[in-house]
């Protein structure tokens, strides 16, 4: 059925023949709007579908008289107006589109006027005539099903509901014997070539289909098509496309590629849609997928292809102008990386000379360009060796040099402008700083400096460096990883701290930035020149110096309270936090003596130091002073604080039962005097007197007590033994 195009031509109405009475009904009764115009564009007639639905921008209430066009504003739609009139009264018949509608105008005559136009609206078709009409012109079977479902809903088949002739002639059933049937009951293999499951699978989930098979005729004639189905409502609609001949000269070219399975090149057939056909083991050693699963997918979906001198548009356009393309491309593999390829694509043509389809011959020449490249970059290593073992050579013998150097240093502050010596010269593109752990505590102190984009600190606990905490070796660069909180260098610098381990134990660290870091090798072999040099040194001088550790207690001895105290006051002024220094004395401690015996007393000693690390924090120190006198280091710890804390010591130690010999002995009592230090104050010695005065306030005062130094002037002055 062809749907028209134009309005059909009205024939001219003869006006002497038909009463105008009887042509007003008569138009009167047309479901079109019809209007009749004059020379000077006014209405002369207009049927009641034209008044009750007017061409756009006209009058809503046009009389006969009125102007019939619409508001001269809409400058475009009125001048289109004029001139169709204009055409229509010169005697001319046509059909034209003005905004959205079409409309037919016609000249006129009649006794009574003269140069008249008559204009009708055409009515396009509806959209069922529409919709049929475009199904019977269709050149492949089409037709609509709708699902058939059991008693529990569950789809057994489908059933036909439309059907258009291009589906009878294919199928050699009529359009009777096809409606209302099931699909199964006329085409039963598709209950077993997984076709009917697949239309399942779209009307549940609306997947689209398009697969391959086979329409058995009537007369049991068998013909390949391909099915492209979409979902609608309950059901589908299906194209059954003939491509019988497609697929035979599809499956001549897939026999001859068998052939060719035993050669490596890749042989590929595709249709002119591009939609895999054939492939070969040649083509799944190449490129990773196998024939099952390509067969009937798009080309596009697993090769991507980047060409070198000319781009896909050219390599099509040529391959159909003559047939053949031939080239160097790069494909993708299954495993994502591209491929170098030599390939040759040949159009394939059937008797008529029509073009069917592709076939692609493709040679893997990554092995010869592999070779090529490792010949090219062994070249390079061998160049870029022979520059980085004079490199090494010398870099060692500056390191030799700086190890021979060490070795006759005497003094640690000789050793340090040794080394920023020897490190300016390693290191000469960065700088950096050596840091040397102070013995027994997690404190390193600043040794040696050299360049000038690292700001060394005076002093860092091991906890500020990652590379300490871990044992292990720290670079970082923007970005990458995270800063240790002693590197204050460029922001656009890499660093590098290296642990300097001696026995197991933390003895520095070696710290490099720069805009790029050297060898890992050679800071390593750097570090380990100096820790050694550095550990010998240090194990000479601690040989002619006393031990740090008093041994009765295991608490650090005066010694290491007059290295430690000045310390804790610089870091008290430096950083504004409190600091308290509190002076221990037993009480008694004589006649506990005289009574038990010295040993008990050790005992005592002993337990008291348990006491203190049992209470103490780790950051607070607890060193004994000499006999039974001991001095508490407590940074960060105010004077309230310190006043509580203290008071809490003198409690454990009055509850504590010293054991010894089989027998509880005590309790033992202990007398504290402390001074919360100012920010302002330097002077450890002065810090000792003023917290041993505390002390001394304390036993005078009855002894089992903690006394601030701050309350020495609210004490009574009367006198007491100590």
């Amino acid at each position: 059925m062809a749907l028209p195009t134009t309005a059909p031509e009205l024939p001219e109405p003869h006006w002497t023949e038909i009463a105008p009475v009887a042509a007003t009904v008569i138009l009167d009764q047309l479901p079109v709007a019809i209007w009749i115009v004059n020379y000077a564009h006014r209405l002369i007639y207009a049927n009641p579908a034209f008044r009750a639905n007017p061409p756009a921008g006209f009058l809503t209430a046009c009389q006969p008289g009125d102007l019939a066009l619409p508001d001269e504003s809409a400058t475009e739609q009125y001048t289109q107006w004029q001139q169709s009139y204009a055409r229509a009264l010169h005697g001319e018949s046509f059909t034209i589109t003005i905004g959205a509608a079409d409309y037919h105008f016609q000249p006129l005559s009649c006794p009574t006027h003269s140069n008249l136009a008559i204009i009708t609206t055409v009515t396009p078709p509806d959209r069922e005539t529409l919709f049929r009409t475009a199904i019977e012109t269709m050149p492949d079977p089409f037709g609509v099903y709708t699902a058939v479902r059991n008693l529990r809903n569950q789809i057994i088949d489908a059933r036909i509901v439309a059907v258009n002739t291009a589906m009878c002639i294919t199928s050699g059933y009529s359009r009777e014997e096809l409606l209302g049937q099931r699909l199964l009951d006329l085409f039963p293999h598709y209950a077993h070539d997984g076709t009917f499951a697949k239309l399942r699978q779209l009307i549940e989930t609306g997947a689209p289909v398009r697969r391959l098979t086979t329409l058995v005729k009537q007369t049991g004639e068998q013909s390949w098509v391909e099915v492209h189905a979409g979902k609608l409502n309950d059901g589908f609609v299906a194209i059954w496309r003939d491509i019988t001949a497609q697929y035979q000269l599809d499956r001549r070219i897939r026999q001859q590629a068998e052939l060719l399975n035993q050669i490596a090149d890749a042989v590929i057939a595709t249709d002119l849609s591009y939609v895999i056909t054939s492939w070969n083991h040649g083509a799944e050693q190449i490129y990773g997928w196998t024939e099952t699963e390509v067969i009937g997918q798009p080309l596009g979906k697993f090769l991507e292809t980047r060409f070198t001198n000319t781009n896909s548009d050219e390599a099509v356009a040529l391959l159909h102008q003559a047939g053949r393309w031939e080239g160097e491309v790069e494909q993708r593999r299954r495993d994502g990386k591209y491929v170098p390829i030599h390939s040759v694509v040949v159009l394939i043509r059937d008797e008529q000379g029509t073009p069917t389809g592709i076939v692609a011959v493709n040679r893997d020449i990554s092995e010869r360009r592999h070779f090529e490249q490792l010949l090219m970059k062994a070249n390079q290593r061998l160049e870029q060796a022979i520059i980085e073992a004079r490199q090494q050579a010398t870099e060692i013998l500056m390191v030799n040099e700086l190890h021979d150097l060490l070795q006759v240093c005497q003094t640690l502050s000789e050793a340090a402008s040794i080394i920023s010596f020897g490190l300016q010269r390693i290191f000469s593109h960065q700088s950096g700083y050596l840091m040397v752990r102070q013995a027994g505590t997690a404190n390193l102190n600043l040794l040696a400096t050299w360049g000038m984009g690292a700001t060394p600190p005076a002093a860092m606990t091991i906890d500020q460096c990652w590379a300490l905490r871990r044992g292990l070796i720290h670079r970082t660069c923007p970005g990458e990883s995270i800063r240790c909180l002693h590197a204050q260098s460029d922001p656009s610098h890499c660093t590098c701290c290296v642990p300097l381990v001696v026995q197991g134990e933390i003895y520095g660290l070696l710290y490099l930035a720069g805009p790029e870091l050297p060898r890992s090798e050679l800071i390593v072999m750097t570090g380990d020149t100096i820790k050694l040099a550095l550990s010998n040194l240090e194990l000479r001088a601690t040989l002619r110096e006393q031990a740090i550790i008093d041994p009765l207690t295991g608490l650090y001895n005066r010694r290491y309270l007059e290295t430690s105290l000045p310390r804790e006051l610089h870091r008290t002024q430096r950083e504004g936090v409190p600091l308290t220094v509190a002076m221990v004395d037993i009480d008694h401690f004589k006649q506990f003596n005289d009574q038990h015996g010295h040993d008990a007393g050790d005992t005592l000693l002993r337990d008291l130091a348990i006491i203190f690390r049992e209470h103490l924090r780790q950051s607070d120190l607890a060193c004994r002073y000499g006999g039974e006198e001991f001095v508490l280091i407590l940074p960060g710890v105010n004077r309230p604080t310190a006043k509580i804390r203290l008071q809490h010591l003198c409690e454990m130690v009055q509850r504590r039962q010293i054991a010894f010999a089989g027998q509880l002995l005590g309790p033992v009592t202990i007398s504290i005097g402390f001074f919360a230090c100012e920010a302002s104050e330097q002077d450890a010695r002065l810090v000792i007197q003023r917290a041993d005065a505390a002390l001394y306030a304390a036993k005078r005062s009855g002894r089992n007590r903690v006394i601030d130094v701050a309350d020495l002037d609210q004490l009574p002055s009367d006198d007491g033994n100590e």
